[in-house]
C-alpha cells in the first residue's frame, strides 16, 4: 500500500504518488473505490480511513471487547 497503517505523514495522503509503485497506487485505488461504492466516504489525509456516509449512530461511541470467540473465529 506504500506506507504503514496509522502513519500520519504526507505519504498517507490518498493522492500522494512520489516513490510509490504502480501496484501500490492501484491497491490504494481498489480499496478507495470499493469503500466508496459501498457507502463510505474517504478521509483526504489517510488512504486507509473511511467513514460510513449514512452512519446510523453518529453521536455514539461504542466501546466493547472483541475476541476471536465473540466473532466466531477459530483463530487463537
Amino acid at each position: 500500500m506504500g506506507g504503514t497503517f496509522d502513519y500520519f505523514g504526507e505519504l498517507s495522503h490518498p493522492d500522494y504518488t512520489e516513490g510509490l509503485t504502480e501496484e501500490q497506487l492501484a491497491n490504494r485505488n481498489i480499496l478507495r473505490e470499493a469503500m466508496i461504492r459501498h457507502g463510505f466516504k474517504p478521509l483526504d489525509t489517510e488512504w486507509w480511513h473511511f467513514t460510513l456516509e449514512n452512519e446510523p449512530y453518529p453521536d455514539t461511541y461504542f466501546e466493547f471487547n472483541v475476541s476471536a470467540e465473540s466473532v466466531g473465529s477459530d483463530v487463537k
